[in-house]
């Protein structure tokens, strides 16, 4: 019986190392056009904004104020004056929250009893109030106003009492937008 050569390196054919070659180059491919497309968000905060801690944002499909519906989820970066001075993150950031009122006209009032929208004749409510104004270094009174949207602009909200969002930091503009939320988990 004929004894066995082993294999090396050096046996295995020209084919192998070019189908090799191509099948890294198409898997680094996809993952450098997944990498710069998608966001993989994670909310590690102990006061989250919403129940979800895990977002995939779309970076290249970015909505218009105009696609945006109330309670969609928008994933925007806060400008260095939305962004209170004892922030853990910084201008920039992006952060998930809650499309609460989206359309040009739409009223908001901001009280320590909770915060009111109206848009004509249709009023709805958001019951949480100014809870977090201590926790950023303020008061309720501080924040307290009434104003209305304008054209390009949405107003967006936590889930929880706690959030920091557009009680106090204001309506943002579509330009602040940087993609679409697709999942949420």
């Amino acid at each position: 019986m004929a004894e066995r050569k082993k294999k090396t390196i050096h046996d295995f054919s020209w084919r192998f190392g070019v189908k090799l070659v191509a099948m890294i180059a198409a898997l680094g491919g996809t993952a450098a056009y997944a990498s710069a497309r998608y966001t993989i968000g994670l909310d590690t905060q102990e006061h989250r904004c919403l129940d979800e801690w895990i977002y995939v944002i779309d970076t290249w499909k970015k909505p218009t104020a105009d696609d945006v519906q109330r309670f969609d989820y928008v994933a925007v970066a806060l400008t260095a004056e939305q962004t209170p001075a004892n922030a853990k993150w910084r201008p920039g950031h992006v952060m998930v929250k809650r499309a609460v009122a989206t359309d040009p006209g739409d009223q908001v009032e901001i009280t320590r009893e909770g915060i009111n929208f109206s848009h004509g004749e249709e009023i709805w409510a958001h019951g949480t109030a100014l809870e977090a104004a201590e926790m950023i270094g303020s008061t309720p009174e501080a924040f307290e106003r009434e104003f209305q949207l304008a054209e390009g602009e949405l107003f967006l909200m936590g889930d929880k009492v706690n959030s920091y969002d557009g009680r106090y930091y204001g309506p943002v503009r579509e330009e602040q937008i940087v993609g679409t939320v697709l999942w949420a988990w």
